[in-house]
């Protein structure tokens, strides 16, 4: 490939802010040296090119840092690129001001359709306020990246990569759910908060486990559940300056759910019961669905120390 070659599409122009998810740098046929970029959204996944002779790329810019950049669409004699005008670090209200979950890199989402389910989800909410405490909980470096591809669990329910985002919907929904069914006139707006406990309820793992789904010493030495409210602190911390009873709702279903009440108060609202009882059933559902994979959907399945029990129903 010769960069000199390359000629810009009349009118086609590329921009926006994305997730630096790799990045190599070489010479093309010419010894121009250059750096070829794979950039990614919550919708999106591109490979880019950045002339060093022309642009200048940000010092010190790491991995999963948020870029914002312009480039041209061009073709050569073999393939059409997207050659970079300009790169930056994008200004931090620019990335507020973003939609909700927007720089999730999808390139990371070991089933991107399930990002896709997540950002929709989120997305869908009324509450401006919910959606701005999501981003800021799940739009970090340093636990974005777990959330997407760390399993559930280290033995059991929805353990592969991607499970605990798997198993996040599922409780969310699945509180949703419960509510509409045993509470049909509850508010949307305590539906919502619903959603969002069941959402996070589990986010605590992202320091329990490493990318890749493995333990660190923190699962050794601490519970996920005692650190839920630590990695949703910056998010609790938005929503007590703008609805403070929301805040509060949701630090009591997170300290208040867990069977046994482990903080010692017990649950005084349905939903608190809901995201246990939604936690439980997910778990559950997997875990059944596991003990039966390799063997007819009848009779006595095991998996770990849990015996299941599926009967021989005859359809009539």
């Amino acid at each position: 490939m010769k960069l000199n070659e390359l000629r810009p599409i009349q009118q086609e122009t590329f921009s926006g802010t994305y997730c630096l998810t790799g990045r190599v740098a070489s010479f093309d046929d010419e010894g121009i040296p250059y750096v070829k970029m794979r950039l990614s959204s919550c919708s999106a996944e591109v490979v880019v090119l950045a002339a060093l002779e022309t642009i200048v790329i940000p010092e010190r810019l790491g991995h999963m840092e948020l870029v914002e950049v312009k480039g041209r669409v061009c073709v050569g004699p073999e393939e059409g690129v997207i050659l970079l005008t300009d790169i930056r670090r994008p200004f931090r209200l620019d990335v507020i001001r973003l939609p909700a979950l927007q720089t999730l890199p999808r390139t990371l989402c070991p089933r991107p359709e399930d990002l896709d389910q997540l950002v929709e989800s989120v997305r869908s909410l009324e509450s401006d306020h919910l959606k701005m405490c999501i981003k800021r909980v799940l739009e970090r470096r340093d636990r974005l990246e777990v959330f997407l591809r760390a399993p559930a669990s280290t033995h059991y329910h929805h353990n592969y990569p991607g499970g605990l985002l798997v198993h996040s919907l599922e409780v969310a929904r699945g509180v949703v759910s419960m509510a509409q069914i045993h509470e049909p006139d509850m508010p949307l707006s305590l539906q919502e908060l619903g959603f969002v406990a069941g959402l996070l309820h589990d986010i605590g793992k992202t320091y329990t486990y490493d990318v890749k789904g493995r333990p660190t010493a923190t699962a050794r030495l601490c519970s996920h559940d005692a650190l839920t409210l630590e990695a949703c602190a910056i998010g609790l911390s938005y929503l007590e300056t703008v609805d403070p009873d929301a805040a509060l709702t949701l630090r009591h279903i997170w300290t208040c759910a867990s069977p046994g009440a482990r903080y010692g108060i017990p649950a005084a609202m349905t939903l608190a019961r809901y995201v246990r009882d939604a936690d439980g059933q997910s778990a559950m559902a997997d875990n059944q669905k596991r003990a039966f994979k390799r063997r007819e959907l009848k009779g006595f399945g095991k998996l770990g120390q849990n015996t299941y029990w599926l009967p021989a129903l005859e359809a009539r």
